[in-house]
């Protein structure tokens, strides 16, 4: 079988070229003493605030602070692209999605892709395939299409390629690191990491016709969401119950914007559109409801609550499959409320506790939300104790009261890429005891925490924190998360959700609506109702 060198790529649409924007990025560096503030800035943050530190350093072997404190003393040699990585890594080795550095303007808003996904599927006998699963249709060309199998990349084998990819990402354990480095392939948020490092990307792949291509595909840099004409943050900036990815977050705007482009569509913190989906599946002759959960980055808790028990009513007798793959977080009381809405009594929530520093007993006496930790803290000084006492963030059977609840049996669907809020969800699911859950993927993305923005922590300690340069930021898990009942006390940091019942995406999966996936679940809710 010969090979043919394709011709080159198309351009994607309202994109820039990401050597046109670096060059304007770098017009105008960071002066020396901004890096300065942010260093320091992120030290405080680490030592004082971070409630996950100890975790940390104990199951990643990282010091975050000392690396911090390195890194102040050789700031001035550093380029503006290498003082951005520097400060990523930092918070990379923690592991962590919630916590990291935010780059300033022009980064921020904007991501870098190549326009289309690739996902992976394995034979049974465990051989993996990476398939383009979608793709802008200006970008198909010389039998680059959705379909097509990636061979190799950069002329790396592409077995070899995504591994590295996983290697740097900041996932909690492989399997996130994986997912995490199978989406970093083709689409990178520039807000939460420094740009790619090549201009473009040569792939080598077989046609859906069989036939052995290569073809250059260029890198371009667009907003990741657009709304009256300029590119926004999709996140609350100033939101307390988030439990949330962010980088995954953007990415999921701009797959939706790519490949499942709507009109007229506002911002997904404002309404549901594209965040909740529903139908009615038919398997083996027997119909049952599907209730897919993009996300939990909504408004408010009431209103999804009420969407979501609004769905479950129709669901069929048959059951219900709740799909929250790629789901990456958002209002944890939004999460609760819809976890209450689906059992028939009352659920016992996850708990949230701080650290026990100094800044955290300021805080918590400071902002009135906080004050039923206060104590603990107080008393933690001078015990030694590193958490605070845990609690509760809401109480969902108050926020869903008198909303309809799902009794029938259903099955929660999971991956590596459900993260902190959707954490918090499939740990309710599984702790409440709702039903299976079937994992795409062993575990969940392992996210447990309660994460808030430098500039909330800002309003309730402007003596410990100073202000942010250019509209640079930072994120830090703040509250950490530890399940119910039968696992009091277990954390969701690093350790995630683990799945009931494991299915390895099949090709159907990936080219067909995951038609093998979805038999499995039916084939749990059948098993369920016996």
């Amino acid at each position: 079988m010969s090979r043919v060198v394709a011709e080159p790529a198309r351009e994607l649409p309202d994109s820039t070229g990401l050597a046109e924007f670096l060059e304007r990025a770098g017009a105008d560096p960071l002066p020396l003493a901004d890096r300065h503030r942010l260093v320091a800035a992120a030290r405080v943050l680490l030592e004082e605030l971070y409630v996950h530190l100890p975790l940390k350093r104990a199951m990643h072997a990282t010091d975050p602070v000392q690396r911090l404190r390195l890194l102040e003393r050789r700031l001035p040699p550093l380029s503006e692209l290498q003082f951005h990585a520097e400060l990523t890594d930092v918070f990379r080795g923690l592991r962590d999605l919630h916590t990291g550095y935010q780059l300033p303007d022009p980064y921020r808003g904007r991501v870098a892709t190549l326009g289309f996904l690739v996902e992976r599927y394995a034979d049974p006998d465990g051989t993996p395939h990476h398939i383009v699963s979608k793709i802008d249709p200006a970008l198909v060309h010389a039998g680059l299409d959705a379909g097509a199998e990636l061979r190799s990349w950069n002329g790396v084998p592409i077995e070899r390629a995504v591994e590295r990819h996983a290697a740097a990402q900041a996932g909690s354990h492989p399997d996130a690191r994986l997912a995490r480095g199978l989406e970093s392939l083709t689409l990178r948020p520039l807000r939460t990491a420094p740009p790619p490092d090549e201009h473009w990307v040569l792939l080598s792949y077989r046609t859906r016709g069989g036939r052995l291509r290569e073809t250059r595909v260029p890198w371009r840099v667009r907003a990741a969401e657009q709304h009256a004409g300029r590119a926004q943050d999709p996140v609350p900036t100033l939101a307390t119950g988030l439990g949330i990815d962010v980088g995954g977050e953007v990415a999921r705007h701009v797959k939706r914007d790519l490949f499942a482009p709507s009109p007229a569509r506002r911002p997904a913190a404002r309404t549901l559109r594209g965040v909740v989906g529903h139908r009615t599946l038919r398997v083996r002759g027997r119909a049952y409801g599907y209730l897919r959960i993009f996300s939990f980055n909504v408004a408010g808790a009431r209103r999804f609550a009420e969407h979501v028990a609004g769905v479950a009513a129709r669901a069929p007798e048959g059951g219900l499959i709740v799909d929250i793959r790629g789901n990456p977080g958002g209002h944890v009381p939004a999460a609760e409320a819809a976890l209450q809405v689906l059992s028939p009594a009352p659920v016992v929530p996850v708990s949230f506790s701080l650290s026990t520093s100094r800044a955290a007993l300021a805080l918590a006496r400071a902002h009135p939300g906080f004050r039923v930790w206060a104590a603990s803290i107080h008393a933690a000084l001078e015990t030694g104790e590193l958490y605070s006492q845990a609690f509760p963030l809401t109480d969902p059977e108050a926020v869903a009261a008198g909303l309809p609840r799902h009794r029938g049996p259903k099955v929660l669907v999971t991956d590596a890429l459900s993260y902190s809020a959707a954490d918090v969800f499939a740990a309710g699911f599984q702790d409440n005891g709702l039903g299976p859950v079937l994992g795409t993927a062993p575990r969940t993305g392992a996210g447990g925490a309660n994460v808030w923005t430098y500039d909330l922590l800002r309003v309730w300690l402007p003596e410990l924190l100073g202000d942010l340069p250019r509209g640079a930021g930072f994120r830090v898990a703040l509250r950490r998360a530890t399940r119910a009942r039968g696992n009091v006390d277990v954390p969701l940091e690093d350790l995630g959700v683990r799945a009931d019942a494991l299915h390895r995406l099949t090709e159907r999966d990936v080219l067909d609506r995951n038609k093998d996936l979805l038999a499995a679940a039916a084939a749990l809710l059948a098993g369920d109702r016996g």
